[in-house]
C-alpha cells in the first residue's frame, strides 16, 4: 500500500543541488519547506531528468522565498508501471502543481481549505443552494449537492464557470471539474465537481430555483436525484 511508504524517510536533495540526483528509475516528490508535497513526476533517469526538467525555472522562482527539496523513491524503469505508481501517488497526495500551468509563476500555494472557501464565497454571490447529502456508500465518496438557478434559457452559468475557473488558476489541490455542459441551443449551463477531504462536492444548473424557492416534486429534480 502506498500509504505505508514514509515519504518523509526517503534520501532527498534541496532543489539547488538537483545535480546530486542519482541515475536510477524514480518517482520523484518536490517538497516545500513545511513538508507539503507540490508536485510528483517520474522518470527512468533521475538526474538526466533534472538537467532540463519543464518546471525548474517556475520552482526555482518559488525557491527563493520557500525552501524546496526533491526526495525519490527508486523503482523498476518499466514505463507503465511508473506511468501506474505517478498517477496512484497524485490520486493519494494530490500535489497542487500537477494542476497548475508551467508558466505561471508561484507566489503561494494556497491549502484546499482555503480554495474551497473561497470557492463557496463567490458561489454565494451567484444564489447557489445546498440540497441534500447523498448517502455514504463503499464505491462512491459522499456527496453534497449544490444548484444554482436557471431561468428558462437564462442562468449564471457563465460568471460561475468564470469564478470558478479563476479558483482553478490558484497553486492549489482542489480543483473544479466541468463534468458535463448543456449546448449552446439549451443554454450551455455547466455541470462541475470537486473533491475535498473525501468528500465530493457537486454543483448543477437547477431550473426550480424561483424567488427562492425550491420544488423538489418537479420532473427536473427527479431527473437529477433521482427521487
Amino acid at each position: 500500500m502506498l500509504e505505508n511508504i514514509k515519504i518523509s524517510e526517503l534520501p532527498s536533495v534541496y532543489l539547488l543541488d538537483k545535480d546530486r540526483l542519482p541515475n536510477c528509475a524514480a518517482i520523484y516528490f518536490v517538497f516545500d519547506s513545511k513538508g507539503q508535497i507540490i508536485y510528483i513526476g517520474r522518470t527512468i533517469n533521475l538526474v538526466e531528468r533534472w538537467k532540463a526538467h519543464h518546471r525548474f525555472n517556475q520552482l526555482k522562482r518559488f525557491n527563493r522565498k520557500n525552501t524546496l527539496s526533491i526526495s525519490w523513491l527508486t523503482c523498476s524503469s518499466d514505463i507503465e508501471n511508473l506511468s501506474n505508481l505517478e498517477n496512484e501517488f497524485i490520486k493519494l497526495y494530490k500535489p497542487p502543481l500537477n494542476w497548475s500551468k508551467v508558466v505561471v509563476p508561484i507566489r503561494k500555494i494556497t491549502p484546499a481549505e482555503t480554495a474551497l472557501q473561497q470557492s463557496l464565497q463567490q458561489l454565494a454571490k451567484f444564489n447557489v443552494m445546498i440540497v441534500g447529502f447523498g448517502p455514504i456508500s463503499d464505491e462512491e465518496p459522499p456527496t453534497i449537492y449544490l444548484v444554482y438557478p436557471v431561468y428558462g434559457m437564462k442562468g449564471l452559468s457563465g460568471s460561475i464557470r468564470t469564478a470558478l475557473r479563476n479558483i482553478n488558476k490558484k497553486a492549489s489541490s482542489l480543483k473544479w471539474k466541468e463534468y458535463k455542459t448543456y449546448p449552446k441551443s439549451s443554454g450551455k449551463f455547466g455541470f462541475w465537481e470537486t473533491e475535498y477531504n473525501g468528500l465530493r462536492i457537486d454543483l448543477s444548473p437547477f431550473d426550480s430555483l424561483l424567488h427562492g424557492t425550491l420544488k423538489p416534486s418537479d420532473s427536473s429534480w427527479n431527473r437529477t436525484y433521482g427521487i
